[in-house]
């Protein structure tokens, strides 16, 4: 695309008709007395004015003085001829739009008035909007003149070659905002998603066990994807995988979701039936369920999460996956969990408010990040806006297999509500035939610019009778010249029979918890925090408590050291977190690609190495990175690679186990994944990597046989996301629904003077959508020329249309000619005749394109016929 559009502007250099942005220029025009009957050969000649009339321009550039012209007005068209042109039209130094506009040969500007109103129309008030229609109604086009009796003050500026706005009445100018935020006209999209598409994500893991249980184990296939329909979507994720025992496996078919969704993005409101995971708010427990579902949020049309954390600090997770828990950007620890809930409100992680990051990656090779706020769950909406999600069906208590819905029917359900004076509130609701929950929150904004928030809760379960939770926390910011300080607080209390629908029988063991954190930033490079929590206990297990404080500092751009010390009590019972410990770790980060971390808590007698080169996800890009660490005697080492190819990726991963390093061998696993994606939109097929929303399919014209389309800025040096090729085409996988993005393509070696587009499209996808874009058209030739006057001079910054003989309903393209009379002319088709006609001029010439030309046609030198 790039070596296509410079060999076309090489062959038509210095088209000058590109708007210089207030430029004092000369423009000189080819010369042509007036013609008899014209707009200008009627117009009466004003008055003399003495010369150089200012022509005023809005905002603070310096206001061009135009010079007096033979008709008594500003010389802006010092060439006896009228002129048409399509300019800019401004207003305060804002490009409205563009508007054409006759220059005549006695120097006035006549304007269309029908862009001309459309372009002025979100500027004006209704009254003034009516009063502009009726002054110029029945008019084609206007004059400045015919403005006079409204509000609304024009004139032309030929140094910006624009039509400026000079004034709107303050009485007839529409509401203006001074801090205008984005809507959703801001970005109008190029492209139409298909009606109908789908993809589907495929992976294949296989295993190889070392040591005692020496064997390959059976390859697993976990399949997710999508189909759209108009504007339902029918979702599903299954596995067929190798259930491992002590002697062998068996294959097990599992149904982790399969739901259609729909929904009403005017209305932020989203459809569900099927297998639900119900959203919960405040002090609700989640539980799966199957029936129907609605859910009304501003900013949650995103990608479905299989792990879902809890505001009481549950991680869920629908299949086994690998969880990396990180701190303040550093690697805590890594687990290996099967499916289930898991709860890490007893892991040092929860201290108040950590910047806590949970990076959860399961074997069908999804990545989702999880975080922390300072908060547990505020209710964080934008004044006026409220959110609301109901949904209702029978319980699932089963994780990691397919749901068996056996429970009672049940229903849970929130809505919160953010006022613009008044504290916001949120209640939520759960329901069964054996426990009911109702659950409340608020918070208000102090003068101090801290908040407090209350959550509250009350329960009722058959054979256990009636619970109640109260939840209390404080949170405030110090902004401090650009140092941030933070202080959390949270206190929480939980009776012993607190139900709710996904703990039916409760038996609560802690009572009150109390988590309190403060992160000062001493400077840009030193930050230092101070952190504390309580859990008073039901029972023999006596109370815990711990106090931590830790400090972090930048030494260079690459290398920064951290420390830290804590005092734990757990309990009665012996535990090795029992004690003072502290922590340590280095970390050098040469690029925003490799990381190297070195780290050792004493209080949970860990010690880690790790190094890891993440991919940058173009063709061809490798991964790798390597972890040795020991906890509390046993030795764990592993190492990994990945690599991204254009139709798939691939990973492949090996870990070593012992009670020591003598013993590392012990245990040992090979882990080969590979996943690809197949997609169709419209028709249009292809094969990829793995589609986490929407998609778009880009193939060549059949113009372009031979030659592939990526999908990315450019194909040099590997900058492109796929290639297309005997597979289908170019799969972009990494659109996201609801968000105006651009999908750029390029197109390798195109024919010389091939048109190929602008090399980029504006696309909004619908949830879960698929698009198809044709690269290259049957309209791609493009022709060069030199145009000369009968006498031999050259056709100076002409302006005319370009008209298809064979095909004359299509609009005619522009034409113009630079300062020394060279053109170009894109978007021709082969075998077409086309002529061209000059604005305000009689003259025109013919030419035809070539039935077998490969994208250039050089006209060489066009000669007009003499005028008769």
């Amino acid at each position: 695309m790039i070596a296509a559009r410079a060999s076309l502007l090489l062959a038509a250099s210095a088209i000058a008709i590109a708007v210089p942005a207030r430029a004092q220029v000369s423009v000189p025009l080819p010369s042509r007395p007036a013609t008899q009957g014209s707009p200008s050969s009627q117009t009466p000649v004003p008055a003399q004015q003495p010369p150089g009339v200012p022509v005023p321009l809005p905002g603070s550039q310096p206001i061009p003085v135009v010079p007096m012209g033979k008709y008594g007005r500003p010389d802006i068209n010092p060439y006896d001829r009228d002129i048409n042109l399509t300019v800019p039209l401004t207003y305060r130094d804002r490009p409205l739009g563009e508007v054409p506009v006759l220059l005549t040969h006695d120097d006035r500007f006549v304007v269309d008035t029908a862009p001309f109103l459309k372009l002025l129309q979100p500027l004006l008030n209704a009254a003034a909007q009516a009063k502009l229609a009726t002054l110029l109604a029945g008019k084609k086009t206007f004059t400045s003149d015919d403005l006079a009796k409204s509000g609304v003050s024009l004139d032309y500026d030929p140094g910006s070659l624009s039509v400026v706005v000079l004034r709107i009445a303050p009485e007839e100018r529409a509401t203006e905002s001074l801090f205008k935020t984005p809507t959703r006209d801001d970005d109008k999209p190029d492209l139409a998603p298909e009606f109908f598409s789908g993809y589907l994500n495929a992976n294949i893991v296989v295993n190889k066990l070392w040591g005692v249980q020496d064997r390959l184990t059976r390859p697993s296939f976990y399949l997710n994807g999508a189909t759209r329909v108009g504007p339902v979507v029918l979702e599903g994720d299954v596995q067929y995988a190798e259930e491992l025992g002590f002697t062998g496996g068996t294959y097990r078919f599992d149904r982790n979701y399969v739901r259609l969704v729909y929904d009403q993005p005017e209305e932020f409101r989203r459809w569900y039936l099927g297998d639900l995971t119900p959203e919960i708010r405040g002090q609700q427990g989640f539980v799966q369920m199957g029936g129907i579902g609605v859910s009304r949020e501003r900013q949650r049309f995103d990608q479905f999460r299989s792990a879902i954390l809890q505001g009481n600090r549950q991680l869920i997770l629908q299949r086994a996956s690998t969880v990396d828990v990180y701190r303040n950007g550093s690697l805590l620890k890594q687990f290996r969990l099967d499916a289930g809930a898991y709860d890490v409100s007893a892991l040092p992680l929860v201290t108040g408010g950590n910047d806590v990051q949970i990076q959860v990656r399961d074997d069908a090779g999804g990545v989702q990040d999880l975080n922390y706020s300072s908060y547990l769950d505020p209710i964080d909406l934008q004044p006026g806006d409220y959110e609301y999600a109901a949904y209702f069906g029978k319980t699932s208590r089963r994780f990691g297999r397919t749901p068996i819905y056996n429970g009672d029917i049940s229903f849970t359900g929130f809505y919160r509500k953010a006022f613009l004076d008044r504290p916001a509130i949120g209640i939520g609701v759960q329901a069964s035939q054996r426990v009911q929950v109702v659950t409340g929150q608020t918070q208000f904004v102090l003068p101090n610019s801290g908040r407090i928030q209350f959550d509250l809760g009350a329960s009722r379960a058959r054979n256990y009778g009636g619970g109640y939770s109260v939840g209390v926390s404080y949170d405030q910011i110090f902004d401090r010249a650009g140092l941030i300080d933070s202080f959390t607080v949270r206190a929480d209390y939980l009776s012993r029979r607190f139900a709710g629908l996904g703990y039916i029988d409760p038996d609560n063991s802690s009572s009150w918890s109390v988590n309190a954190q403060y992160t000062r930033a001493i400077t840009f490079d030193l930050t230092a925090l101070l952190g504390g929590s309580y859990i008073k206990n039901r029972g023999t297990f006596g109370n815990t408590y711990r106090i931590n404080s830790s400090i972090s500092y930048r030494v260079s751009r690459k290398w920064s050291v951290r420390g830290g010390v804590d005092y734990t009590k757990y309990g009665n019972t012996f535990s090795r977190q029992n004690g003072l410990g502290f922590s340590a770790s280095l970390i050098f980060q040469p690029t925003y690609r490799d990381r190297a971390e070195a780290r050792h808590d004493s209080s949970i007698d860990t010690s880690s190495l790790s190094y890891v080169h993440a991919s940058d996800n173009r063709i061809g890009a490798i991964g790798y990175g390597g972890l040795v660490s020991r906890d509390f005697g046993d030795v764990n080492a592993q190492a990994f690679a990945d690599y991204t190819g254009n139709r798939f990726d691939a990973s492949v991963s090996h870990s070593a186990f012992g009670t020591s390093f003598n013993r590392i061998t012990d245990q040992q696993i090979t882990s080969v994944r590979v996943g690809t994606s197949l997609a169709f939109a419209g028709g249009e097929f292809g094969i990829g990597r793995r589609i986490n929303d929407s998609f778009a399919i880009l193939y060549p014209h059949p113009t372009l046989k031979g030659h592939s389309v990526v999908a990315g800025q450019s194909i040099a040096e590997n900058d492109y996301l796929s290639k297309s090729g005997i597979l289908g085409g170019a799969v972009n996988g990494y659109l996201s629904s609801y968000v105006t993005q651009s999908v750029q393509y390029d197109v390798e070696n195109p024919p010389a003077g091939y048109d190929i587009g602008p090399g980029v499209v504006r696309v909004k996808p619908p949830y879960r959508s698929g698009y198809k874009l044709e690269v290259g058209t049957d309209a791609f030739v493009s022709a060069v020329g030199n145009l000369l006057l009968p006498n031999g001079k050259p056709v100076a910054l002409a302006g005319g249309r370009v008209i298809d003989l064979d095909r004359k309903d299509d609009e005619p393209l522009l034409f113009f000619t630079n300062s020394v009379g060279r053109f170009a002319i894109q978007n021709l088709r082969p075998a077409n005749r086309y002529r061209v006609e000059l604005y305000g001029a009689p003259a025109s010439f013919e030419f035809a394109v070539p039935k077998d030309t490969n994208g250039l046609v050089d006209l060489q030198a066009v000669k007009l016929p003499p005028a008769n």
